[in-house]
């Protein structure tokens, strides 16, 4: 019988896809068939890339009204194929329908943000004619695009993530260049496609598929790039902060977030949160759910409410409307995840629900009684696993989360303005979300980590900014003194 045929996608080198190529396949997270084959950028073509957009770049960028309307341009032309990108989402991911829809929806809107960002995107007036000698000066800056920008995107939010790091890419000024993680490079295509049918002039983005060892390393490696954005280990971010020279980067990098739940919380609030913020994408997300530090006044309330909510989810086929969680990217990674559960366990750890797998589908784990030094306490699993932890109050919480090495976002439910305030300034963290879990998100709030998480915000008002240099500019003029 013959082979399914199945769609093919070159690499886009500035505006112009090339199909022959060396090829990869694109593998169905839950069937394990053949979705579709990309591209893959070697030494050559990653060259002709930088090549282009550097050319790009020393010329005029584009005025800011043009960047808005591409912007917001890419933004419809997604929603109108929506159909397509949902279904090579959830393909290429294996996250569920309803993780697919929204996080379209957040990539359009980042856009839109972006958008506006681009033509509020201004300099200030600075007081030189205050300093000795200078009153004859005026002065003020100017934002100008820094040049050249390399995104690189994660598997786990290819859709969104990418588009926090193009959509302000553009919207300031410069050219970018696409690297997605290899497993999941479809939702880049479609970013891409939409981009270029909006009007983006080809020569300012490209799309490099590829291995990180090989495509990922040019790129790096390559002193003509001026700005990095990264989302993924801190093992990568680590080399690529030592490779990259003087170009800026920003890093958004490991966690194992933390939500804190006190005496006086809401639990049936917290029960609904963090079933549904630990298990989205199967558990694959920096701010994931992945410790609950729970006041042992209430902890066995909240444990006896969280296994019987945990043990209600659904696992399974991600096209199927009642699955809750899908497979994880890789069975090897389901094979991990499920072997620290069970070294969990036998270090005195409760299996409540959940610790085990059939291939790449990882049954949604509750664990309770977790030891403080269990891999899965300080560790980012990246799984569909949520450990419970007692804690003496609030200040043993403080205590434990600050004495990782990671510092994304927290999460704690209180009713005491005074405990979320203390919270606030002590938790070493980027972001503390209060009555909520560590996993909210909203995408024009200043987003990133501290410590070993990474360093830098996404946000496109605040990625607009980085990307862009002031450039100060005195007027030397004779006025009439009095």
């Amino acid at each position: 019988m013959a082979q399914e045929s199945v769609p093919h996608h070159g690499v886009l080198v500035a505006g112009t896809w090339i199909l022959d190529t060396e090829s990869a396949p694109v593998v169905d997270k839950f069937s394990g068939r053949v979705v579709a084959t990309v591209g893959s950028a070697g030494a050559e073509l990653v060259d002709r890339s930088v090549t282009a957009a550097s050319a790009a770049s020393s010329r005029r960028p584009l005025p800011p009204r043009r960047r808005a309307e591409i912007l917001r341009g890419a933004a419809d032309l997604l929603e109108t194929n929506a159909w397509e990108v949902v279904t090579d989402y959830v393909s290429e991911t294996g996250f569920t329908l309803a993780d697919a829809r929204t996080e379209l929806a957040r990539a359009c809107d980042t856009l839109r943000l972006s958008a506006e960002e681009a033509v509020r995107l201004t300099g200030e007036m600075v007081p030189v004619g205050s300093a000795a000698r200078s009153e004859d000066r005026l002065a003020f800056t100017l934002r100008v695009p820094v040049g050249v920008v390399v995104a690189i995107v994660p598997f786990n939010a290819p859709l969104n993530t990418l588009v926090h790091k193009v959509g302000p890419a553009i919207a300031a000024g410069n050219a970018v260049l696409v690297k997605p993680a290899e497993a999941t490079p479809l939702s880049a295509v479609h970013v891409c496609r939409a981009l270029l049918e909006a009007g983006l002039p080809g020569e300012l983005l490209s799309l490099l598929p590829g291995p990180g060892e090989t495509t990922g390393r040019l790129l790096v490696q390559d002193p003509r790039v001026r700005y990095f954005t990264f989302t993924g280990s801190t093992a990568v971010g680590l080399f690529i902060k030592q490779h990259s020279g003087i170009a800026k980067t920003h890093l958004e990098l490991g966690a194992n977030s933390a939500t804190i739940v006190c005496d006086d919380a809401d639990l049936d609030r917290v029960t609904d949160a963090v079933a549904q913020a630990g298990f989205r994408k199967a558990g694959q997300v920096c701010t994931s759910v992945q410790r609950v530090l729970v006041d042992r006044a209430v902890a066995d309330d909240l444990e006896q409410l969280l296994a019987a909510r945990v043990g209600s989810l659904v696992a399974g086929d991600p096209r199927d409307a009642d699955t809750q969680v899908g497979p994880m990217i890789a069975a090897a990674e389901a094979e991990r995840a499920t072997a620290w559960v069970t070294a969990a366990s036998e270090s005195g750890a409760s299996v409540l629900v959940g610790g085990t797998h059939e291939a790449g589908l990882m049954r949604p784990t509750l664990l309770s009684d977790v030891p403080v030094d269990a891999r899965v306490m300080h560790d980012e699993i990246f799984a569909p696993v949520v450990a419970l932890h007692r804690v003496s109050g609030l200040d043993e919480a403080v205590e434990t989360v600050n004495r990782g090495r990671y510092g994304l976002q927290a999460g704690l439910f209180t009713n005491s303005v005074e405990r979320a305030f203390s919270a606030a300034h002590r938790l070493q963290v980027g972001g503390v979300m209060v009555n909520d879990t560590s996993s909210y998100h909203a995408d024009l709030m200043p987003y990133g980590g501290v410590k070993n998480s990474g360093y830098g915000v996404e946000g496109p008002r605040y990625a607009v900014q980085d990307m862009t240099d002031p450039r100060i500019v005195v007027l030397n003029h004779v006025v009439p003194h009095w």
